[in-house]
């Protein structure tokens, strides 16, 4: 019977579950890696390999297929070592786990073991907290970002050892565990307004419209006139977003890799 560890992908800006199918069979020691995976998800061999054999145990010498369901559906990224290496020592016999399906796996290796930091962690929780996840183990990096999320408990570990020994039961669920949800980022201390702009009333006025309307604008001068200094007030006379706002605009700043301190909420 093949081993299913849970992770996550992401298409456009939202995340989806994805299941990491792990497969041993007689024959030559190589491993498949299939299921539609860029160059980054098939060079995840080497790095689970090195991982493994780095945090004391032997990497099975059998034919290793790992399928990533849905099959039909591009995936990318290096987010995925974690459930694959996972899925191998529980294939393999060398770790028991007890409920697997309740928890997702998110993280790149080192070939020391290490978990690296990733992007789009934000879409990917809230993909696995629909999905009705309750744990979701991430890098240690990435825990305050994660811990955005209401409703799942988010476990973040500095390595493979770490995991083993929480999903074994060794350690009292993660070194590392965030309950409540992290607050937003600071506001700047330059606050602009209006009454800086000397002129152009009419331009003003169509700035409130839209602003108060929702509609779209475009402004066309000559370079000076004031098009930015105008762009860069409007922010000031809109409606707080609301939490699921602010949330798919995070979402946005997670898959760029541009988060502030790498997890405010972006209000």
């Amino acid at each position: 019977m093949a081993t299913v560890v849970r992770s996550f992908a992401i298409q456009g800006i939202d995340g989806y579950p994805v299941d990491i199918e792990v497969k041993m069979l007689e024959g030559q020691p190589v491993i498949s890696i299939i299921g539609l995976g860029d160059q980054a998800v098939k060079e995840a061999a080497e790095r689970i390999q090195a991982a493994i054999d780095e945090s004391g145990y032997v990497f099975p010498k059998k034919r290793v297929i790992i399928s990533l369901a849905p099959s039909d559906k591009k995936k990318s990224g290096s987010h995925f070592d974690l459930a694959m290496a996972v899925g191998v020592l529980c294939q393999n016999g060398d770790i028991g786990v007890k409920n697997l399906k309740e928890y997702g796996f998110i993280g790149e290796l080192s070939l020391d073991g290490r978990l690296r930091a990733c992007r789009g962690i934000l879409p990917m929780i809230i993909a696995g907290q629909k999905k009705g996840i309750k744990k979701i183990i991430v890098p240690e990096a990435n825990l305050k970002e994660a811990g955005l999320v209401h409703g799942v408990e988010i476990l973040g570990f500095h390595d493979l050892t770490g995991v083993i020994r929480c999903l074994e039961g060794k350690t009292s669920g993660g070194e590392i565990h965030v309950g409540e949800k992290e607050k937003g980022s600071e506001e700047s201390g330059t606050v602009l307004d209006f009454k800086d702009v000397k002129g152009q009333d009419e331009l003003i006025e169509a700035v409130v419209l839209a602003a108060a309307g929702g509609h779209n604008m475009l402004m066309v001068g000559e370079p000076g006139c004031g098009k930015t200094m105008i762009a860069q007030r409007i922010p000031t006379i809109l409606l707080e977003m609301t939490e699921e706002e602010c949330l798919e605009v995070t979402k946005i700043y997670s898959i760029s890799g541009l988060l502030p301190n790498g997890y405010a909420l972006m209000k």
